[in-house]
């Protein structure tokens, strides 16, 4: 995709966030439009783009980056059999963040699209496959085929009403990085002038999506900083693995003053546990994201373990209007 709209297109401002439009008693019929490989071929993993068209439905120029919508596996990925876990796959919806911008990859906010990991994994029991059913229901549909999708849902992951006086900072994980590509897209298209930072951890350098996308807003955009955190291959300072904390880490000089920014807002976006790290480093710069719980002190959090029962806690401390967070 080009990442810059047409030089003779004008785009409207991203619509009001609207949610539920379709449900899974009123879902809208898709067609796919669009696929591509987003990983590196050379990876043992399969990570697809996939387009969908929803032209004449009410999501049609609608949605907002940082919303979800579902999707019901059909045909063999609905049948219970088909998972050899024998959990019940009937009229599961599964939510997958939007990928796209609110004009969709068209321009024209006639496509939604999004970034699918093919869930692949093996019973340790008996070694047969086990299959994800709506990640691999997602990934074999092919040009044409017609996928029954909800939503969209979600109002908490979105960039302010005028994101342009702001700075932004978004750290993922994994398919996590799929809001930030559509925010990036929208930033940059409307002017954008401030500081931009895209944190992006993976195990492998193979598993990078959307890497040529990125190093291009990179190229285009001085105030646009794009980092990897490669945990299976780097090293952070200490010697151990590199986790996206430890890049936050190294580019503190840089980092430090522009969250404080009361303008500066965070984006955490990927598997859960992902801000474990993050949350110690952000109390440890002061950052003022997030707040201390009364009885806690910076001390105490830095010592706390993951499974700590009062972990709920510092969560709960977080500045909502600043910082946000999705993960799974």
């Amino acid at each position: 995709m080009n990442l810059q709209k047409p030089d003779q297109l004008t785009l409207p401002p991203a619509p009001p966030a609207a949610v539920n439009l379709y449900t899974p008693k009123n879902p809208f019929t898709a067609t796919v439009v669009g696929r591509r490989r987003i990983n590196d071929p050379s990876s043992p993993n399969f990570c697809w783009h996939v387009v969908l068209d929803i032209r004449g439905g009410q999501m049609e120029g609608r949605y907002r980056i940082g919303q979800s919508i579902g999707v019901v596996p059909e045909g063999r990925f609905n049948d219970p059999k088909f998972n050899v876990m024998n959990r019940s796959l009937d009229s599961k919806i599964r939510l997958y963040s939007i990928a796209s911008a609110c004009w969709g990859d068209d321009w024209r906010g006639e496509t939604v699209s999004l970034c699918v990991k093919r869930e692949v994994d093996e019973n340790e029991e008996t070694g047969e496959l086990v299959f994800g059913a709506a990640s691999n229901f997602i990934c074999d549909a092919q040009l044409g085929d017609r996928m029954q999708i909800t939503g969209p849902v979600g109002k908490s992951f979105l960039l302010p009403e005028n994101p342009l006086p702001h700075h932004y900072v978004f750290v993922a994980t994994g398919t996590g990085i799929a809001p930030f590509r559509g925010m990036l897209i929208e930033l940059f298209n409307q002017g954008f002038a401030g500081e931009a930072w895209l944190i992006f951890g993976v195990p492998y350098s193979t598993e990078v999506m959307y890497d040529e996308e990125f190093r291009q807003w990179s190229q285009n955009h001085p105030n646009f900083h794009y980092r990897t955190a490669i945990s299976r291959e780097q090293r952070n300072r200490e010697g151990g693995k590199l986790y996206v904390q430890h890049r936050l880490e190294e580019e503190e000089e840089r980092l430090i003053p522009l969250l404080r920014r009361p303008e500066t807002r965070l984006y955490l976006c990927g598997l859960k546990g992902m801000e474990f790290g993050i949350y110690k480093w952000l109390y440890r710069i002061d950052s003022g994201l997030l707040s201390l719980p009364p009885g806690m002190t910076v001390e105490a959090i830095q010592a706390m373990t993951r499974e700590s029962p009062d972990w709920m806690k510092v969560e709960k401390a977080r500045d909502k209007e600043r910082l946000f967070k999705e993960t799974y």
